[in-house]
């Protein structure tokens, strides 16, 4: 798999393209998106906006294939799931479909993603609001890492790896937070 990608990654953009929609299809490629656009970013500094836009756009279109195996399969699809991640997930998902979907594709490991993209398809989220939510999700993400690269060269890896959890635990505190304001909200316009 290592050849593979690096020959996807010889052709430059069309292979970040390939490389975003294939891991976010289900095809785990070592290194991932994340690296590979990075070092395009790093080598080519003036595209990192057009390289971050490949691949949020080839990651959708990975995603909407898990989203459509969702939509057809999904049973079939979720019963290897354990239930209790299954439910979870579930939950989530119906409860605010647009957040759900985009801290999936923003947080870091181990957040399930392709559960979360599985059980949007199950559940019957509107397939223009997954698009959305996970492009917007992947242009922030996929932005940020590209400009990180441009900023800090070939230390922009190092520092990713070092502070992403960091941003995760913000992404996860910050979905409690609206969690709870909504829950709030609620609560105060139900009648008596």
């Amino acid at each position: 798999m290592d050849g593979f990608r690096d020959s996807l990654l010889a052709l430059g953009m069309p292979g970040l393209f390939l490389i975003a929609l294939l891991d976010s299809a289900g095809v785990p490629l070592p290194g991932g998106v994340d690296l590979v656009l990075m070092l395009l970013a790093w080598q080519q500094p003036s595209r990192f906006i057009l390289f971050a836009l490949t691949a949020s756009v080839g990651s959708t279109l990975g995603c909407l294939v898990l989203y459509r195996v969702g939509r057809t399969g999904g049973e079939m699809a979720l019963r290897r799931l354990d239930p209790e991640k299954r439910r979870w997930v579930t939950e989530k998902v119906l409860a605010n479909d647009i957040l759900a979907m985009m801290v999936a594709v923003l947080a870091p490991p181990p957040l399930p993603t392709k559960v979360f993209m599985l059980v949007a398809g199950f559940v019957g989220m509107p397939w223009q609001r997954f698009v959305a939510a996970v492009f917007a999700g992947r242009m922030i993400r996929f932005g940020g890492e590209a400009y990180l690269a441009v900023r800090l060269g070939d230390q922009a890896v190092e520092t990713l790896q070092r502070y992403y959890p960091l941003v995760g635990a913000v992404l996860a505190v910050g979905v409690v937070v609206y969690l709870v304001v909504k829950w709030l909200r609620t609560r105060r316009e139900a009648p008596v």
